[in-house]
């Protein structure tokens, strides 16, 4: 597809504001802002505007010559609607039906009544094109119910999500696209579909989404067809804030808790004492690991991540603040590979980029591993934010955040009230949506967590790591010992949990099988 920018806007006075897509038809002037939402939902052809189903390119993607139309009523939607808001039908030679919806980057073909065929991305929702943000916006299931909303309701903004199970694509577009709107309103079925979308849009953005009650009607095209837009209209404007799940008081409420709560999810950690103690990593819990600096924490944080990767179906997100984003990745891929790549120039040395490419293929193909970063000017609420679009968007399972203490800057002072601020959104966070986070935390002198003793205090575990780096024995000075500390919430208590060992040649932390007996001796290397 070809692309035309900075040409003058047959518009207006701009000479440099205007760009079209030669093949799509797709126009926007920064300047006068017309785009084809504005001119009646018309197309640029580079000279003139020209319907959506007068476009030369969506007909010969058919295979076939046709006679583009828009019939007088659709399902009862009018042919005007139809024709303003990118809805053309199209008949073969044998007689079959196809209406096409053209979407901001594709076309939805759907040959009647229900084969449905794709052509481009449905990475963005039906009628995003024609609006920029506002005072609200309504999300609807389906093409038709899109077309019968604006029918019904007139001008106010009106979309709808391109299938039941929207690519990861759509929802991270989404996620932006909606943040321009004040107010969201659900006009969707009374279903599962229906229930799950609305769940999954009320995560996005609690406290601004609103839910239509349909009542008897499945959906706005049904309204629109039993002559019921003024019933549609009362219920639109009378739609119900979506209000938290978190009240409950029947004994149908507490045995639906019952079934449907799973007693642990969690994956091991290989570590045998500290899962006899834990059972492992646990989702919907915040977990705090506390150590002085300089023990390895980030190891032991990576040693984490790759065994929830290599040993379970879980999704997880990391960020560690004090290294690169490639040093993350190369790390994993250490552990993955089995020796030390933790850097382009050993790779380099090791003639082992092929190898390489092959672990970061290999580690991201089932979209399990997902890479987040936190701006300098980031709130602990535009974090709170980010992993909640990661767990409803995205679906990870896991966060693993490092450290905790330069997620927020400022004195001493500052840092204790952001840093409880912080904790205490995270541990109500990780039980709302069901996340496990895990974060590390360095430790002071006296063993508390560094400028703010409630990071551990808001744990639900707290695993302790102490090494002795000063050690005559070089085995010694590279094993980690690692002890549960006061908060557990399985009741398997504190105490001692086993001990990893270090080897600097595969730059890997390794569990010991038992007490004193080491699974990797040490051979070379220095401590880590």
């Amino acid at each position: 597809m070809t692309e035309i920018t900075h040409v003058p806007c047959p518009f207006c006075n701009s000479t440099d504001a205007f760009t079209y897509n030669t093949e799509s038809g797709m126009f926007k002037c920064y300047s006068c802002e017309a785009k084809p939402s504005s001119k009646g939902g018309r197309c640029y052809d580079g000279k003139t505007l020209v319907p959506w189903h007068e476009q030369d390119n969506l007909i010969e993607e058919e295979g076939y010559s046709v006679t583009p139309y828009v019939p007088e009523k659709y399902r009862g939607i009018k042919g005007s609607v139809l024709e303003d808001h990118g809805a053309y039908f199209t008949k073969d030679p044998d007689g079959n039906e196809t209406v096409h919806y053209q979407y901001p980057n594709g076309t939805k073909h759907r040959t009647l009544p229900k084969s449905i065929k794709v052509s481009g991305k449905m990475d963005a929702f039906f009628g995003q094109d024609e609006y920029n943000g506002g005072r609200q916006i309504t999300i609807v299931e389906g093409e038709e119910d899109r077309l019968s909303v604006i029918q019904i309701m007139g001008d106010y903004p009106c979309v709808s999500v391109p299938s039941a199970s929207p690519s990861k694509d759509f929802w991270h577009n989404a996620r932006q696209y909606l943040s321009n709107f004040e107010k969201i309103v659900l006009s969707v079925d009374n279903d599962e579909a229906g229930d799950k979308l609305a769940e999954k849009i009320y995560r996005l953005f609690p406290g601004k989404t609103y839910r239509v009650n349909h009542g008897k009607y499945k959906d706005a095209n049904e309204f629109l067809q039993q002559g019921e837009g003024g019933l549609y209209k009362t219920s639109w404007w009378n739609a119900q804030k979506i209000k938290p799940d978190n009240l409950r008081s029947s004994a149908e409420d507490f045995l639906k808790l019952y079934h449907d709560t799973p007693d642990y999810e969690y994956f091991p950690t290989g570590i045998e004492e500290l899962d006899e103690k834990i059972m492992g990593i646990h989702k919907g819990a915040f977990t705090v690991i506390l150590a002085p600096t300089g023990i390895g924490k980030t190891e032991f944080m990576r040693y984490l991540e790759y065994q929830a990767l290599s040993t379970s179906d879980y999704a997880i997100g990391i960020c560690h603040l004090e290294e690169t984003p490639l040093r993350s990745v190369l790390g994993l891929v250490s552990y993955h590979l089995g020796e030390n790549l933790t850097r382009k120039d050993i790779v380099e040395e090791k003639e082992a980029e092929a190898l390489v490419e092959q672990a970061i293929t290999e580690l991201t193909k089932d979209e399990k591993l997902y890479q987040f970063q936190i701006k300098v000017d980031d709130t602990t609420d535009d974090l709170v934010e980010q992993i909640r679009f990661l767990v409803t968007a995205m679906g990870v399972d896991y966060i693993f955040l490092e450290p905790a203490q330069d997620i927020v800057s400022g004195n001493t002072t500052e840092k204790e009230s952001l840093l409880t601020d912080m904790t205490n959104k995270l541990k109500r966070l990780a039980p709302e949506i069901n996340v496990g986070i895990v974060v590390i935390a360095h430790a002071n002198e006296d063993g508390d967590a560094k400028y703010c003793k409630s990071i551990v205090q808001g744990a639900a575990f707290e695993i302790v790591l102490d090494r002795d780096p000063d050690a005559e024995d070089k085995y010694e000075r590279n094993r980690m010992h690692v002890r549960v500390g006061r908060k557990n919430r399985t009741g398997g208590g504190s105490g001692p949990a086993g001990a990893l060992t270090f080897d600097m040649d595969t730059y890997m932390l390794t569990p010991e099988l038992g007490p004193q007996e080491p699974h990797v001796k040490l051979v070379g290397g220095e401590p880590f």
